[in-house]
């Protein structure tokens, strides 16, 4: 259930704020409700759930601080990730990476948010899991599971339009080129792009 849970906390299958009942997900996976509560704690932990109560966890809403401080952080982290995959990936590798982004492409114009979130993460691990930088990529991951349920509003945000500036785009084209930099800059931007938006979505929550 753990695992089933993070992946649904990548991709955007709760939203902010959203209740989950624990006796609701031990009936889904077949056990009891002390062992899925138990398998619970490690994300309550990881700031990723927290719980309302002794039978329902919820999704936390998105605070501007902490917004900014994981912008800071990816930003950080997930460019020093990249620029150490540049000198690491072959054309295959990047021929692949093309694929991937014209899936994110094509969720994004089609406003399919599952699709763009898995396809928009997929992304992003796939290149940071090529740095072979396993402590840098523990830490993106537990930065993702936290901001990962706000990442549909960038999708729906766009509704349908290409942003101005692709920044997956300028990665692969860094990518081609074998510059480090020119990818931890262009990762950078995206990262800024996206967090921006979030940032914008807790302000108007704090206002409400």
């Amino acid at each position: 259930m753990g695992l089933r849970l993070r992946n649904d906390l990548y991709d955007g299958s709760f939203a902010p704020g959203e209740a989950i009942s624990i006796r609701a997900l031990a009936e889904e996976e077949g056990l009891s409700v002390i062992p899925a509560r138990d398998a619970l704690r490690a994300l309550v932990g990881a700031g990723a759930l927290r719980f309302r109560d002794s039978r329902t966890i919820e999704v936390p809403q998105m605070a501007t601080d902490a917004v900014e401080q994981m912008r800071y952080a990816r930003i950080a982290i997930e460019g020093e990730l990249a620029a150490r995959a540049a000198a690491r990936v072959n054309k295959a590798f990047i021929g692949a990476l093309c694929g991937i982004d014209d899936e994110v492409t094509r969720a994004l114009m089609a406003q399919d948010v599952a699709g763009y979130m898995q396809a928009n993460r997929a992304f992003h691990f796939t290149l940071y899991q090529a740095a072979d930088a396993p402590v840098l990529f523990e830490v993106a991951q537990g930065l993702w599971l936290r901001f990962g349920p706000a990442m549909r509003i960038v999708c729906e945000s766009y509704a349908g339009v290409m942003p101005q500036t692709d920044h997956h785009r300028g990665a692969i084209a860094a990518l081609w080129a074998y510059d480090g930099e020119a990818l931890r800059a262009a990762i950078e931007a995206d990262i800024a792009q996206g967090m921006d938006r979030i940032l914008a979505y807790a302000a108007t929550q704090k206002d409400t």
